[in-house]
C-alpha cells in the first residue's frame, strides 16, 4: 500500500521518536529483504526482542564519509559499509562514530555496500533525523511484505519503506504559504515584521522577517540564515553567525527594505547536539569541514528549497542575494528564483574564527573578502 505524503509526515514522526530512545525501526527495500534498525549512537541499550525475529547478529553501518576520515579507501561504487557489531568491545561503538577511527581494527571484516541497499537505507534514515548516520542492522528472516508488517505489528515496531524514505529525503521544493504576519520591531530594524508560513508537518519551522517596505517592482535584498544558536544567542566567537545576522538587518533597514529568511538548519543541518560534538573534534584540532566528515557527514548537509518556496510564497521570485556562498546561488536558480546581485556580507576576523573563516574559504568555496 503506498501512502500519501502527511502519512509518511507522520510515521516519520514516530519513527524519529522511536530511534531517539534507542529503539528499532523496520526497514524494507520493496524487494523482499527488511532489516531491524536501531541509532549506533544508542549502542548501549540493550536492543529489545531482537534476537526473536531477527536472523543475523548486528552489523554496524558507517557512512563513506567515515571511513574517508579513517583513512580508508572508499570505492566510488559504494554507498556506505558494514563491519560485524561483535568487532567492538562495550562503549567502542560510541567511541568510534564520534571519531576515534582508531578503534576500527586494520584487518576488520568490512564490506562495501551500494546504493538503496539496507545499510544505505539505514544511514540515510538516521541522517533525517539528526543523529549520527550510523545504525546497527539485524536481517530479518521473513521475505513477504504481509508476514513483515505482521511481526512489525506484533512487536510495535514502526516499519519504513524504501520509497517513503526517498520522499522524505528528497530534495523537492515543499509546498509553502503565509499563515500569519506580525510587527515585531528589532534592534538593528525597528520596521520589521515577521511571517510564519504554512509548511509540510513534522518539519522545521523556518520563518521570514521582512524589514521595512518590500516593492514587487524592484528585487529585494534577501539574506538566507541558518539557525546558529551558539552565534546568534549566545554570541559565540567561533563562528560569524550573529555577527552576520545584526549585519544584515542592519544593511536592509539602511537600504530601506529587505527580506531575511531564518532557515531551522542549526549547523549546517546536523543539529545542535552533532555541531557541538564537531565542536570537540575542533577542539582536538580538526577543522570543521574534518570534524563533519569525522561523524559521518558532509561538510554541508543543507537545502535550501524551503528558501525558495518562501519567496514564492512572499511573491518575490527575482532578488538581490545577500551571500558568501556559491551554493545558495546554486540552489535557489535550481528552483526558480533570479538572482539579479549578489552582495558579498564580510566581517572582521577575531582570534577565534580566523580558522573558521579560512576553511569556509579554502575548502567550502565561500567569497569572503578581506577586511
Amino acid at each position: 500500500m503506498q501512502y500519501s505524503a502527511a502519512q509518511i509526515d507522520f510515521k516519520f514522526d514516530r519513527i524519529s521518536m522511536t530511534l531517539r530512545r534507542g529503539g528499532a525501526v523496520m526497514i524494507r527495500d520493496g524487494k523482499g529483504q527488511a532489516a531491524l534498525v536501531r541509532a549506533a549512537e544508542f549502542s548501549d541499550i540493550a536492543p529489545e526482542r531482537f534476537e526473536d525475529i531477527a536472523i543475523s547478529s548486528e552489523t554496524l553501518c558507517l557512512t563513506k564519509r567515515h571511513m574517508t576520515s579513517f583513512g580508508r579507501t572508499v570505492p566510488d561504487r559504494v554507498s556506505c559499509f558494514t563491519v560485524p557489531a561483535e568487532t567492538f568491545d562495550d562503549g567502542q561503538i560510541t567511541a568510534l562514530i564520534l571519531g576515534d577511527g582508531t578503534l576500527l581494527p586494520a584487518n576488520a571484516n568490512i564490506l562495501g555496500e551500494h546504493a538503496d541497499s539496507l545499510p544505505d537505507m539505514a544511514c540515510r534514515l538516521l541522517r533525517a533525523v539528526r543523529l549520527i548516520p550510523a545504525a546497527l542492522l539485524s536481517r530479518i528472516s521473513a521475505r513477504n511484505q504481509s508476514q513483515q508488517a505482521r511481526l512489525a505489528e506484533g512487536f510495535h515496531i514502526p516499519v519504513l519503506d524504501l520509497y517513503e524514505l526517498a520522499k522524505l529525503t528528497e530534495d523537492k521544493e515543499p509546498e509553502m504559504s503565509i499563515s500569519i504576519t506580525a510587527t515585531l520591531p528589532l534592534a538593528a530594524a525597528a520596521d520589521a515584521k515577521i511571517v510564519m508560513f504554512k509548511q509540510p508537518a513534522n518539519r522545521e519551522e523556518h520563518f521570514a522577517i521582512l524589514v521595512g517596505k518590500i516593492s514587487p517592482q524592484t528585487p529585494p535584498l534577501v539574506r538566507l540564515h541558518s539557525q546558529c544558536v551558539t552565534g546568534d544567542i549566545l554570541g559565540s566567537l567561533k563562528c560569524d553567525c550573529g555577527l552576520q545576522l545584526q549585519a544584515a538587518l542592519k544593511q536592509m533597514k539602511d537600504a530601506g527594505g529587505g527580506i531575511l529568511l531564518y532557515l531551522a538548519q542549526e549547523g549546517r543541518d546536523i543539529g545542535l547536539l552533532n555541531k557541538i560534538r564537531a565542536y570537540a573534534l575542533q577542539d582536538a584540532g580538526l577543522d570543521t569541514v574534518d570534524a563533519n566528515h569525522r561523524l559521518g557527514f558532509e561538510a554541508d548537509e543543507r537545502v535550501f528549497s524551503p528558501a525558495a518556496a518562501m519567496l514564492k510564497a512572499l511573491g518575490v521570485t527575482t532578488i538581490k542575494l545577500m551571500t558568501n556562498n556559491p551554493d545558495k546561488l546554486g540552489q535557489l536558480g535550481k528552483y526558480g528564483i533570479t538572482i539579479n546581485q549578489r552582495i558579498s556580507l564580510s566581517l572582521p576576523a577575531n582570534p577565534h574564527n580566523q580558522d573558521y573563516l579560512e576553511t569556509k574559504k579554502m575548502r567550502t568555496g565561500h567569497l569572503i573578502e578581506s577586511e
